[in-house]
């Protein structure tokens, strides 16, 4: 497995990185962006909630001392970073490594357990909503979190379905969203990607958390510091707009990008996964 860190130079350019600083990687992931500011920076913590991450990135550790894994979600920043710090990131989505793993339940393109906890020491997974909430539930989930018009149609089969016997594999799932849209391969394959993208964001209450975490990480950064955020689908975008325009207004807070920065052609051709990041950048006062 590898990853490949997205808009990794975009990012490094925005945090303006200077020797001396302590930079926070609130989602270490894969540990691609961590490692390259570690290699700018006196020091760098590194939040991951995922508890598997040290085996995922136990290279990049061991040759960057200077990081400090820290195994807990980004909700908890302030109880972990006392002092002002020089600059955040926050690469949001799945990384490659959770995406890769079947076992992880991420991908609707391998058959694998409806899971999809980031922290797999938590309860809640995708197979427990599929098979416990209500129609109207459900249907609200998938149109509210992953903006598919078809979430009625789809809530009403999975419900149909699971009357059947359980719901346990994402081959399972993803038959039932397949018989509920039409059209083009393309547009049933987006289908696919919207619904299980509403599943993830709910299994891990990702954007809830996300608005309370740039404000904490805003209020955790030196005067001068830079907060980089790359998000990958317009929900956490809207988000992190809405936090920085808020931020902003209340004179804290500078945006320095009013449009978010894209993956370049190349970047793009070399991993398609980049394809929409978005990347926003702000400085404290």
């Amino acid at each position: 497995m590898s990853h490949t860190p997205v808009l990794l130079q975009e990012t490094l350019t925005g945090l303006n990185l200077r020797a001396g600083q302590t930079i926070v990687d609130c989602t270490f992931g894969g540990g691609g962006h961590a490692a390259a500011i570690a290699g700018q920076v006196r020091q760098v913590f590194a939040f991951d909630q995922d508890h598997h991450v040290s085996n995922y990135a136990a290279d990049i550790l061991a040759a960057n001392p200077n990081i400090k894994l820290i195994p807990a979600n980004f909700s908890q920043l302030a109880k972990y970073i006392a002092a002002p710090v020089d600059g955040f990131v926050f690469d949001l989505g799945v990384s490659s490594f959770q995406l890769d793993l079947p076992e992880r339940g991420f991908s609707w393109r391998q058959d694998c357990p409806l899971d999809m906890r980031m922290d797999t020491r938590q309860t809640l997974t995708a197979e427990k909503i599929v098979n416990q909430y209500a129609e109207k539930e459900l249907a609200d989930l998938i149109y509210n979190y992953g903006e598919e018009k078809h979430s009625r149609r789809i809530a009403k089969n999975i419900l149909a379905a699971r009357q059947k016997k359980p719901l346990t594999t994402s081959g399972q799932l993803k038959a039932i969203i397949l018989r509920g849209v039409s059209g083009s391969y393309l547009a049933r394959n987006a289908a696919l990607a919207r619904v299980f993208q509403a599943l993830r964001i709910a299994v891990n209450d990702e954007l809830n958390i996300l608005a309370g975490a740039l404000t904490s990480a805003a209020g955790l950064l030196k005067s001068g510091g830079r907060l980089a955020v790359i998000s990958f689908h317009s929900l956490e975008d809207r988000s992190v707009k809405n936090v920085f325009k808020d931020l902003q207004k209340k004179g804290i807070f500078t945006i320095l990008t009013k449009k978010p920065l894209r993956p370049g052609a190349a970047e793009l051709q070399n991993n398609p996964r980049a394809r929409s990041a978005k990347l926003r950048l702000g400085e404290k006062r």
